[in-house]
């Protein structure tokens, strides 16, 4: 029974797509016959299979899981002269799309993604969740902390995490970065003032082991984000013998009603 099966998680690209081949070339083979003792060859046309185009800023669909995680590859892509299913259309876990003729597009290095998911049962398609943000690593860098936990204490947010999972050698040091109100950057100490557009960040600790906690000092001068449910941001990024990788970046939830806040990740 597929009722708690979740839906496809979407992922969606923002690359840019000039330099994708249009086509690829499938080789055809040569088949050989022998007519009145004088050997023929009987050479089909070579077949063009063409790839779509990946469409900047679209929803693409990943997969149907029955389970609750999943680690995202690639995603599904309509091959030409099928028509490109909805990822925001609804159906049931009687009806579940079927992607055997679809095409995978391999995630690309160094390109920012977003992904979504939501729930499936027999009465149709939940809500997605909040769209949550990454960007796949350059080959020889780091990939981004996971993991990320933050506690409130009272020399202000104690923060942890773990080690990317791909490291392509020894991290050297982490840096953590704290959304601010504003901050001074570029040669000219010019001030930039955090909105729901641009962020500005300031960083607020940099060093081996994977923990700091961040002072009330630095916590007064945050930036509240507001897009959802009021959060602080940060992001915390690692660094090999080559330079530093992509960024995880979470928001870390404020309760109105002075609760304990928790760590969730960010859009």
């Amino acid at each position: 029974m597929l009722s708690d099966d979740p839906d496809p998680p979407s992922v969606k690209t923002e690359t840019n797509t000039d330099s994708d081949p249009l086509a690829t070339l499938a080789s055809a083979a040569i088949s050989s016959a022998v007519t009145n003792g004088v050997p023929s060859l009987n050479t089909p046309k070579p077949v063009v299979v063409k790839q779509p185009l990946k469409n900047k800023n679209q929803w693409y669909d990943v997969s149907v899981l029955k389970t609750n995680q999943c680690t995202v590859q690639n995603f599904l892509m309509a091959p030409e002269g099928l028509d490109r299913r909805d990822p925001d259309a609804d159906f049931d876990s009687n009806t579940v799309p079927n992607f055997n003729s679809y095409i995978k597009a391999e995630l690309e290095p160094g390109t920012a993604y977003k992904l979504r998911v939501c729930a499936v049962n027999a009465c149709g398609r939940g809500a997605w969740s909040e769209i949550s943000a990454f960007k796949t690593c350059l080959p020889g860098y780091p990939g981004a902390p996971s993991a990320i936990k933050i506690t409130k204490s009272t020399e202000g947010a104690h923060l942890s995490w773990e080690a990317p999972h791909l490291t392509s050698g020894e991290i050297t040091e982490y840096s953590v970065y704290l959304a601010v109100k504003s901050a001074q950057t570029g040669a000219g100490q010019q001030t930039v003032t955090s909105n729901p557009n641009q962020l500005a960040f300031v960083r607020v600790y940099c060093g081996r082991q994977a923990s700091c906690t961040v002072g009330n000092t630095h916590l007064a001068t945050a930036h509240i984000d507001t897009t959802t449910k009021p959060a602080i941001i940060f992001r915390i990024a690692a660094r090999n013998e080559k330079g530093y990788g992509p960024a995880t970046q979470v928001r870390w939830l404020q309760d109105t009603a002075n609760a304990a806040p928790a760590a969730k990740p960010g859009p």
